[in-house]
């Protein structure tokens, strides 16, 4: 994807170690937040269309047990951090998941600026346990990891 103009993209790229999800290239209007989170709302049950220019990361099949239906990445909450940018850098920000938002494996508190290069953790690991259905397969208990790339937005030290 190309840059029009001078509006910032936020490019996430999966990482070893992360939920399969098909590259983001989200882009950015000042002042307006973007939720990153999983495509189906967990409170009202609702889908979102996750695509490769928003926030919402699609759910992948599970196993046949349970009729092939769709599991988010389980550490994902429904609206689980935020993006934005303010006309200088973008920034990110964790909306009180569970599982945490971890920028270079440091779990945020408040605000942080994202730089390329960086990358952000959306949750953590989960171990399976004796509780964990048989149709929950090893990538649903991986995170959202993702290398950032940030295009037309300047970088600062």
């Amino acid at each position: 994807m190309s840059v029009t103009g001078s509006t910032p993209m936020l490019n996430l790229s999966p990482v070893s170690g992360s939920f399969p999800f098909v590259s983001k290239y989200i882009p950015m209007s000042r002042d307006v937040p973007v939720t990153l989170g999983a495509q189906v709302d967990a409170e009202s049950g609702q889908s979102r269309a996750a695509t490769e220019t928003n926030g919402w990361f699609a759910p992948q099949r599970a196993s046949r047990s349970n009729g092939g239906s769709a599991v988010s990445p389980l550490p994902l909450s429904s609206k689980h951090s935020e993006v934005w940018w303010d006309g200088i850098q973008i920034y990110i920000r964790d909306l009180d998941s569970p599982f945490g938002t971890y920028l270079n494996e440091l779990r945020i508190n408040g605000t942080k600026v994202l730089k390329t290069g960086d990358i952000v953790s959306l949750g953590t690991q989960i171990a399976r346990n004796s509780k964990t259905p048989s149709y929950i397969t090893d990538d649903h208990l991986k995170p959202i990891i993702a290398k950032v790339t940030l295009v037309g937005v300047v970088a600062y030290p």
